[in-house]
């Protein structure tokens, strides 16, 4: 596993995002949030 560092300032607006009832669901993590969100843009890239 490796270990990807993440600006403070977008990390806070992470955890402040997922704390929000409708995204509870969809995202239980910061760690989750980020994966989904890589994934999501390496298929918009093709890749």
């Amino acid at each position: 596993m490796a270990v990807v560092k993440i600006d403070k300032s977008l990390l806070k607006g992470v955890k402040k995002l997922i704390k929000e009832k409708s995204m509870k669901i969809k995202y239980s993590n910061a760690k989750q949030f980020v994966d989904i969100a890589v994934l999501e843009k390496l298929k918009r890239e093709g890749r």
